[in-house]
């Protein structure tokens, strides 16, 4: 049997790979520019995508018939490490790909010959998160085109559940609530990943709705920890390598009278952890979720 080639390509990046060294997933519906193919050759009578959100991973699937002729798929948009799901038949052949660009995106199907035989077209959206807290919910847009690593980090927790059950352990009123690395105690919840490089000279302001990463004195060592700035906060905004300030990599979208009522809750200084602005009661973090 021929063994199958598939072909990613990354901006002007090529790669390709036999099917024997591919793994993955799957699944739903978009629309299918044309197809073609003869009763001979590999013919596709559709394609799906699903999962099509920023920082997750997509599944792609070609449906037709005589697919292990053979196949070349192309990507374009951001979505990359594309991978061959195992277990493929001469009906189904099924792909994931980690979306990392918002917009749109293109999925190119051909022959092994490099015959056309169909191209799928879908959208990623700016992503959103949905936080529910004791004061009431806030809803957030990421902005990945200025900030990727910030958001794609964000969004890393978001996905593996971190912040259930944090709470805003340093609350300035008229300044900025800060949450992401304490839990009741209040306890320190310590990072999962690693840090990341600071990506505050991107065009971001912190204004008033904004969120931003959280660091210490170091540049590159934002990890769990952000930050709501309440008002305006001109002196957290990048001026130059030597004053770098803090990465903004989104917005409130919905929820800024949440975000009031946390900044003015009673805060009490904490000797045992050196919090000086912590909440006398607790704002927890109940759920976060990524709603697209």
């Amino acid at each position: 049997m021929m063994n199958l080639w598939f072909r990613l390509r990354v901006g002007k990046r090529w790669l390709a790979r036999p099917l024997s060294i591919w793994v993955a997933g799957m699944a739903s519906a978009l629309l299918l520019s044309s197809c073609g193919g003869d009763s001979s050759d590999a013919a596709v009578t559709s394609v799906s995508a699903s999962s099509t959100r920023f920082s997750r991973t997509a599944t792609i699937s070609v449906n037709g018939r005589n697919l292990r002729q053979g196949l070349i798929v192309e990507t374009e948009g951001g979505c990359e490490n594309l991978t061959v799901v195992a277990n493929g038949s001469d009906d189904t052949q099924q792909f994931t790909c980690d979306v990392l660009a918002v917009g749109q995106h293109v999925v190119h199907v051909a022959s092994s010959s490099g015959a056309f035989l169909a191209r799928l077209r879908f959208e990623v959206p700016q992503p959103q998160v949905s936080l529910t807290t004791s004061k009431g919910n806030i809803t957030l847009e990421l902005d990945p085109a200025a900030a990727p690593l910030t958001a794609r980090n964000f969004l890393n927790y978001v996905n593996n559940g971190f912040y259930r059950n944090v709470i805003f352990h340093r609350v300035i009123a008229g300044s900025l609530v800060q949450a992401g690395g304490y839990i009741t105690g209040p306890v320190v919840k310590p990072a999962t990943a690693a840090a990341i490089k600071l990506e505050s000279n991107n065009g971001l302001k912190n204004l008033r709705g904004t969120i931003g990463a959280a660091r210490t004195s170091d540049p590159d060592s934002a990890t769990s920890q952000w930050y709501l700035n309440v008002g305006d906060n001109a002196g957290f905004d990048y001026v130059d390598e030597a004053n770098p300030g803090y990465a903004v990599f989104g917005k409130v979208l919905s929820g800024l009278d949440t975000m009031d009522a946390i900044s003015v809750v009673e805060t009490r200084r904490h000797a045992a952890t050196g919090l000086t602005d912590l909440p006398v009661a607790d704002v927890l973090i109940t759920a976060a979720i990524q709603t697209r």
